[in-house]
């Protein structure tokens, strides 16, 4: 940097320049000529001056916005998250999805299906607790048995959350069994979708963010893409997302020509740890029951008021 020798006015200042004076000049791209250890002092007396000078500003009030969505700003709370020794920074700002998919790859071999499947049981019993692991066994058979039963080619999932059960659908599908997941949130889509490919199954699965309403001609042309005839019915379709949403939508496949005779469809209204309890909606157990179109297969019941639920659509004669 350039040196800036200034001369002041008579009367002005003597001996060391006016910190307003350096400052100037360090603004102007210069720097002042003085002893180091003179500069040093008057850098500790501004970095006094502002400490003692500077108001104390009080927390901001929270607007009414922020009380509606339950906000509480950070200066507020003085809420300080450690993370620990072996941790990137970024690791408190995402929750359970994120860690469950660098548990999947830091304890898998890619590729290897079944495993990731074992990591995410683990992962999910140890984090709560083995809280809802019996309901959780029962789906897992009756839903392996069912596909087992059924030898599904093309299948539908509406409410993918990280990908488990389009795991263990994908892998059991054939050569050209196709499956296509729907889920609603774009996050816990690409979660699923790393997940999935992780797996090695990304040929077999495709998962879409949207909704059965927005997406229902996109899920027509992911089963065409594959070679499938527009004529053919989905084999099964596992409706695992919000329960309001699973007569509604069976109705929109339906209208569609996605869905009829010979579909099977698999519901499940469990909540399971972390899941939020969803009122509203017709029970598919009803549904099915009070219809002439389906014949239940199957219902077990994992909690009050919820279970599996397990129908086929008939061949009205």
């Amino acid at each position: 940097s350039r040196a800036l020798f200034l001369k002041p006015l008579s009367g002005a200042w003597t001996g060391t320049p006016p910190l307003q004076v350096l400052m100037a000049a360090r603004r102007v791209g210069t720097s002042w000529c003085l002893p180091h250890c003179r500069l040093t002092e008057l850098r500790q007396q501004r970095s006094v001056a502002s400490v003692t000078q500077r108001p104390r500003l009080p927390p901001a009030p929270l607007c009414s916005a922020d009380r509606r969505r339950s906000l509480v700003h950070a200066e507020m709370t003085g809420t300080v998250v450690q993370v620990g020794k072996h941790q990137h920074w970024t690791s408190f700002m995402y929750g359970r999805e994120r860690q469950l998919l660098v548990h999947v790859v830091n304890s898998v071999q890619e590729g290897d299906t079944d495993g990731v499947l074992g990591a995410m049981d683990d992962f999910w019993g140890h984090h709560f607790g083995m809280k809802g692991v019996d309901s959780w066994s029962i789906r897992k058979d009756l839903l392996d048995s069912t596909l087992s039963d059924k030898r599904p080619e093309r299948c539908l999932e509406l409410g993918t959350y990280c990908g488990y059960s389009a795991l263990r659908i994908g892998r059991s599908l054939p050569e050209k069994g196709k499956l296509v997941s729907v889920e609603v949130d774009p996050l816990f889509g690409a979660i699923a979708t790393k997940i999935i490919e992780y797996a090695g199954l990304r040929d077999k699965v495709k998962v879409l963010t949207g909704t059965v309403e927005t997406k229902l001609q996109r899920i027509q042309e992911c089963f065409a893409s594959e070679g499938f005839a527009a004529t053919e019915r989905l084999d099964f379709v596992l409706c695992d997302h919000s329960k309001e949403r699973f007569v509604p939508d069976l109705e929109l496949l339906e209208q569609a020509g996605l869905a009829g005779p010979g579909t099977v469809v698999m519901g499940d209204t469990t909540v399971y740890p972390g899941e939020s309890t969803q009122e509203g909606g017709k029970d598919l157990l009803s549904h099915f029951a009070g219809s002439d179109k389906f014949r239940v297969k199957n219902h077990v019941g994992t909690e009050r008021s919820s279970g599996i639920t397990i129908g086929e659509w008939q061949y009205m004669v």
